[in-house]
């Protein structure tokens, strides 16, 4: 049996005006990551930076998640005590503290319309370095030292494969081991004596 030509022709028309029915491209998804910048620089770049507690979130009423948090110690931009909100990325926990790289933005963020709750309309401040300017801080006990008091201590959790800490300052694990995330821990009272020579530096 032979095929009739107006049928191979019909064939032919759809192969070049459609040629996705024969053959599905599969979707590209492209992973971004922010590149490595040392801390200074991000000190520098941001509006606030600060040791804050995280005292609520909503991620229901806005078209991002957004924290509000009480100031424990400035660095820079914000008097201690003092409540800000800050955002958008998710992952922070309530009642925890964290070491946060904000840089103010300047539209507000509402309510969605259909939302009776939130904060109402807020004035807020987002995380640098897709969400790596909000580091975690916690008593663990992942430090070195002969005595086992010394192992622990508080850490404040940096992902150094993105904000770059000075070479002197000892992370755990150590740079070139393996880090979950490229994330370690630093004894938060050696960052909190960094954090306060940038702050001097820039006065």
């Amino acid at each position: 049996m032979t095929t009739a030509p107006w049928m191979l022709l019909l064939i032919a028309l759809v192969m070049i005006s459609a040629p996705g029915i024969l053959a599905q491209e599969p979707a590209r998804v492209i992973n971004t990551e922010p590149g490595s910048r040392n801390l200074a620089e991000v000190f520098k770049q941001a509006d606030t930076v600060a040791i804050v507690k995280v005292v609520s979130g909503d991620a229901e009423n806005y078209d991002l998640a957004v924290y509000k948090a009480k100031v424990v110690k400035s660095f820079k931009g914000a008097a201690a005590g003092s409540t800000f909100y800050y955002g958008p990325y998710i992952g922070d926990r309530l009642g925890w503290d964290y070491l946060v790289f904000l840089r103010n933005v300047a539209k507000p963020a509402s309510p969605k319309k259909t939302s009776r709750g939130g904060f109402g309309t807020i004035q807020y401040a987002r995380v640098l370095d897709d969400g790596y300017g909000s580091m975690m801080i916690s008593y663990v006990c992942a430090f070195d030292g002969t005595d086992p008091t010394q192992k622990c201590d508080y850490g404040v959790r940096v992902c150094t494969n993105y904000i770059a800490l000075p070479k002197s300052m000892p992370t755990f694990p150590p740079a070139g081991e393996d880090a979950a995330l490229g994330c370690r821990w630093v004894r938060k009272s050696a960052l909190i004596s960094l954090l306060d020579r940038l702050a001097s530096a820039k006065k």
